[in-house]
């Protein structure tokens, strides 16, 4: 009996063992059909997941509704706060009514000033990183910054010095400052090409580059304008000469007064 016992108890552990296993596999997906050929012009079929969003999407509709329609229900005619003489309501929409006049001339100024410091800021931000991205990059089709150096023992060395035979190349790369190739490269056969991820991952850079650039330019022309238009709020006669959509920067030039200083 003692043994029988053993034998069940192990049964029943395998047995346990096994529909554990089979719950913790990812059973089959099954699948909802599409919408049948002949059914194509009724549009979209859709499924459960679709309806699962669109149903979680009415319900909170619903709630808020229902929250606002309480609100209304529960609200004290009687009601009033110093806050309603300056808001309106526009086609039924609360639009709230800001009181620029609580703000003095200096407050304007300074928090102007601030937020030219921060755009300057991130101008500066984007220019290290274009000067970055330009360094990785080779920049085809211009003409290469730096200078290669070749020292000689005397005159006659400079004046006998052949640069291709020194560079081991043709005289067509001796212009590249990057991917010069030898002659024994030359000669064993074409040199190889770029692969398909290395083209878009440089077309990826290139364009990068230009976004950044043109990003730092947008930066910089707003700060011009920002500080322009603080100079414009300070002290002194002033005639503006030329407006923001004529001058090439977008901002408005102005000419102050000549004025004595003490």
């Amino acid at each position: 009996l003692v043994g029988g016992c053993e034998r069940k108890r192990v049964e029943r552990r395998a047995t346990m063992s096994s529909s554990t296993y089979k719950k913790a596999i990812q059973g089959r997906t099954h699948k909802e059909r599409s919408q049948p050929s002949d059914r194509k012009k009724l549009g979209f079929l859709e499924k459960h997941k679709d309806y699962v969003l669109r149903a979680r999407d009415f319900h909170k509709k619903e709630k808020a509704l229902q929250i606002l329609r309480e609100k209304a229900e529960f609200r004290n005619p009687d009601e009033f706060y110093f806050g309603m003489e300056r808001s309106r309501t526009v086609g039924g929409v609360h639009v709230g009514d800001l009181d620029r006049s609580e703000y003095t001339q200096e407050q304007i100024m300074l928090m102007k000033t601030q937020d030219k410091k921060y755009v300057e800021m991130k101008a500066q931000v984007e220019r290290n990183r274009c000067d970055r991205l330009r360094a990785t990059l080779h920049n085809l089709g211009e003409a290469p910054a730096n200078k290669h150096i070749v020292f000689v023992d005397g005159e006659a060395q400079k004046k006998d010095f052949d640069a291709s035979e020194y560079f081991d190349t043709l005289q067509d790369y001796l212009d590249r400052s990057f991917h010069r190739p030898r002659r024994s490269q030359l000669e064993a056969g074409p040199a190889p090409k770029l692969s398909k991820t290395q083209r878009r991952r440089k077309a990826a850079a290139y364009k990068e580059l230009e976004q950044r650039e043109r990003r730092r330019d947008e930066l910089e022309g707003a700060a011009l304008r920002m500080s322009v238009e603080k100079e414009a709020m300070g002290k002194g006669r002033k005639r503006r000469i030329q407006k923001a959509s004529q001058n090439r920067a977008g901002a408005p030039v102005y000419r102050f007064k000549k004025e004595r200083k003490k």
